[in-house]
């Protein structure tokens, strides 16, 4: 990945352009320093160089595929989401106190470019696993970030955003999947979601569904959406998992991204698949902003790495012996 990929460009924009360092005078960031900026990019780099770069090629010509009632995805994704977990890579940008590192997001989506430089068809199942826990770190209740939280940043579970139907596409006021109260906070889910990144394979024990649905009797159009926490599998009152009535039926395959699975899911169709209400009811699509906004940086972010790539791949200058001081200091 390192003839792909320049090092001293990205030092150089995070130090000389951006400023980042700028942002350690904050109390929120006291823990870094420009050095320890310097190792967090080493060590993604060695992540990227040892376990995206060499799979690109072989996740695109044996791309993720539906069979049997499962998706089958490539088996380094497994170690992926435990290198992940066991090192703190899924929630870089999360409070301490969520279990988070607290860094800059400016650092955060550097370390991601790298990622996404050596292997684009990977780093969109951290990304969404991230987006999804932090979207319940940010509005969800204590008994729903101390129920998911854990295994979302330990990898153990993943993460997806729900939102397109098949009958309505991108008219998110179309949506017709129904939430039925079972209490103020639980609720029987039912209905369909198509092109969900991520949304199931077998390289963790659990997927966690951010799922918007629309309650019964709220009002029509954007205003009656709410936000539900929709796992495949459920937590039940003996602390064990059983299965919450959501499958995937299909996967479609991304032009560029074949090694990333994208699912239809199906919830309800047995009459048991629970909801957990995320906030207050009809908020739904303004929590989920928050995710839908960090997935928009997360797509220009994968189209910048992946045009650096390829800019590199077929001109290497990163084999100059370059620092960030020889840049022309205008710039």
């Amino acid at each position: 990945m390192a003839k792909y990929m320049c090092m001293d460009t990205l030092r150089f924009l995070l130090f000389d352009v951006h400023k980042i360092q700028d942002l350690l005078k904050y109390e929120r960031f006291i823990n870094f320093d420009e050095s320890s900026i310097d190792i967090l990019l080493d060590a993604a780099k060695s992540w990227a160089d040892q376990d995206f770069y060499p799979y690109y090629r072989e996740m695109d010509e044996k791309p993720v595929y539906f069979k049997d009632g499962k998706t089958y995805c490539h088996p380094i994704l497994k170690k992926i989401f435990q290198h992940a977990g066991e090192n703190g890579w899924l929630g870089t940008y999360f409070d301490n106190e969520d279990g988070g590192m607290q860094m800059p997001l400016t650092l955060s989506n550097a370390t991601n470019h790298i990622l996404e430089a050596a292997n684009n068809h990977i780093p969109g199942y951290l990304g969404l696993t991230s987006g999804a826990a932090h979207l319940i770190a940010t509005f969800g209740n204590e008994s729903l970030k101390s129920t998911f939280l854990p295994p979302m940043l330990s990898g153990k579970w993943g993460g997806t955003m729900a939102l397109t139907e098949p009958q309505a596409g991108s008219s998110l006021s179309d949506i017709v999947t129904s939430a039925s109260p079972i209490n103020d906070r639980l609720f029987h889910i039912k209905g369909q979601k198509i092109f969900i990144s991520g949304g199931d394979h077998e390289a963790v024990d659990n997927f966690v569904h951010l799922t918007l649905a629309r309650v019964d009797g709220a009002p029509q159009g954007t205003k009656g959406i709410s936000l539900f926490v929709v796992p495949k599998y459920r937590v039940n009152e003996s602390g064990e998992l059983v299965y919450n009535d959501v499958c995937a039926v299909a996967d479609f395959q991304k032009l560029g991204q074949r090694g990333y699975s994208t699912v239809h899911l199906v919830y309800g169709e047995k009459e048991d698949c629970v909801g957990y209400l995320v906030g207050e009811p009809n908020q739904g699509l303004k929590y989920m902003f928050q995710m839908m906004n960090g997935a928009r940086i997360d797509v220009g972010m994968t189209a910048a790495s992946t045009a650096t790539a390829a800019y590199y791949a077929v001109a290497p200058i990163c084999q100059r012996k370059t620092t960030r001081q020889t840049y022309p200091k205008h710039w």
